[in-house]
């Protein structure tokens, strides 16, 4: 891909440089490198401004008929070698449309001012820490120098794309039949879903002030690696929004790992809460659907009735022992002779609510918690401390794809282009038309015998409907 002779002309060229630093003397190993990698990212940068401006006259040398260079302008990039100032021709047709050969050519995104490896490196950064301190990082780097704002708008964009990709792969699973690829087949696979309340900033009076992080991780199984056991194939989701947009998008994100059309079992962990345990109405009839209570809620539940905590140990034993009924019938006479605390009743009826889902033989879950508070609450709890609901669902969804291997997606030329942009080309194609005698608004409305099939979405009906649907459809030859 590059060229050997002009890589070692270069490479002596630099030497010679880096020489000349070295025998000015005065300088530390540490300053040495900081200098070299000064001036050589500044040669870097020159550099790529003149081999984009070299393409930029390749590509305007010789112009369809029709096309014309409409003007020349400056630009700059913030990139991670530091700003890239070059020039690029802008064309225009005769019927007024307009193009920039090399922005097409390269796929850069309409106004972008950070290149497209810069901003990955600060959705990446700005994902983990704080957005000042990942700007700081590109720049410690010997990147470009960037605010925090821009670190902040290119984090909501990539969590903006995130939430339009996830919402379009539940779409494409739930209401058309079209899986995910997914390639890994088995027959089991374990499901845990919990929520974790991040703060929100500046809400009004009377409105909450936190908002929930709904999580879900699924994994094949657990192996031990040394004093840990590690779960296998691990996919997460995690976003800020309602139950009926979140299951079909987590499902969703299953079967981006897992293989649906090979699953048979989904052991699936929750605390009890409603919308958790409502996930396995989103599973196909075919596969079943084993509910557990994550045991550290039954645990910290059962310890939190008595002032003595070996009352609340003894519980656990009765519980862990499989006498679950056993475990009520003595917290329901605790309470009775005024030996449990004021909130002991609530957790009699917890328990109860879900004596069901209490030991029930299985796998081992129970992660949930410890994912948590390491994926989501590490970074949105701290730094900073309070979210706008946008930014924490984009915050979730990143971490989430990021501690699942899935790459966030990237910024595209035809996906950036503003409705402004698309309104004022659909207009310049408009003015084209009429002043060759053709009217765009005198076209026909269709082609065709106008028909087109009903069409409904069951995204959020019961899993027998859209089982059932899936099945109408010849959704049945997927394996769905």
């Amino acid at each position: 891909m590059g060229n050997s002779t002009a890589s070692a002309a270069a490479e002596a060229a630099m030497a010679d440089i880096f020489t000349g630093m070295l025998m000015s003397g005065g300088l530390t190993f540490a300053s040495f490198e900081r200098s070299a990698l000064t001036e050589g990212h500044a040669i870097m940068a020159r550099a790529m401004g003149r081999a984009l401006e070299r393409l930029d006259a390749a590509l305007c040398a010789e112009l369809p008929s029709g096309l014309s260079v409409h003007d020349v302008r400056e630009r700059s990039l913030a990139t991670v070698v530091g700003d890239v100032s070059f020039r690029w021709r802008r064309l225009r047709a005769r019927g007024g449309g307009a193009c920039v050969p090399l922005a097409d050519e390269l796929g850069l995104p309409w106004g972008a001012r950070v290149s497209p490896a810069a901003e990955e490196l600060l959705v990446e950064a700005g994902a983990e820490v704080s957005y000042a301190a990942a700007a700081g990082l590109l720049a410690r780097a010997g990147g470009s120098r960037v605010s925090a704002k821009t670190v902040m708008a290119a984090v909501h964009a990539a969590g903006e794309r995130c939430a339009e990709e996830d919402a379009r792969a539940a779409r494409d699973l739930f209401d058309l039949g079209i899986k995910p690829g997914g390639r890994t087949a088995a027959a089991q696979v374990c499901v845990e879903a919990d929520g974790t309340w991040v703060a929100l900033q500046g809400t009004a009076p009377g409105e909450p002030s936190k908002v929930e992080i709904k999580a879900m991780a699924a994994y094949s199984g657990k192996v031990v690696r040394g004093r840990k056991a590690a779960r296998e194939r691990c996919v997460r989701h995690g976003c800020a929004c309602a139950p009926g947009e979140f299951w079909p998008e987590a499902v969703a994100a299953i079967g981006s790992e897992f293989d649906l059309s090979a699953l048979e079992r989904v052991h699936l962990g929750t605390d009890g809460e409603g919308w958790c345990k409502r996930g396995g109405a989103y599973f196909p009839l075919r596969v079943e659907v084993v509910g557990h209570l994550d045991p550290f809620h039954v645990n910290r539940a059962l310890l939190s009735c008595f002032d003595d905590a070996a009352m609340g140990r003894r519980l656990v034993e009765v519980v862990n022992d499989g006498g679950k009924e056993a475990a009520a019938a003595l917290l329901e006479a605790c309470i009775d002779m005024g030996l449990a605390r004021k909130g002991a009743p609530r957790v009699l009826a917890y328990l109860r609510r879900n004596a069901d889902l209490i030991a029930v033989d299985g796998p081992s879950l129970g992660t949930m918690e410890s994912e948590n508070q390491h994926l989501y609450k590490s970074r949105m709890a701290s730094v900073p401390c309070a979210w706008s609901r946008p930014g924490a669902s984009h915050m979730a969804r990143l971490r989430s794809r990021r501690a699942s291997g899935r790459a966030v997606p990237p910024r595209t030329r035809a996906g950036s282009a503003t409705p402004l942009r698309r309104r004022r080309d659909e207009g310049r194609e408009t003015a084209a038309l009429e002043r060759r005698g053709l009217s765009a608004t005198g076209c026909p409305p269709r082609v065709g015998s106008g028909y087109e099939p009903p069409r409904a979405s069951v995204a959020s009906s019961s899993g027998e409907v859209r089982y059932a649907a899936a099945v109408d459809s010849g959704m049945a030859g997927t394996g769905w």
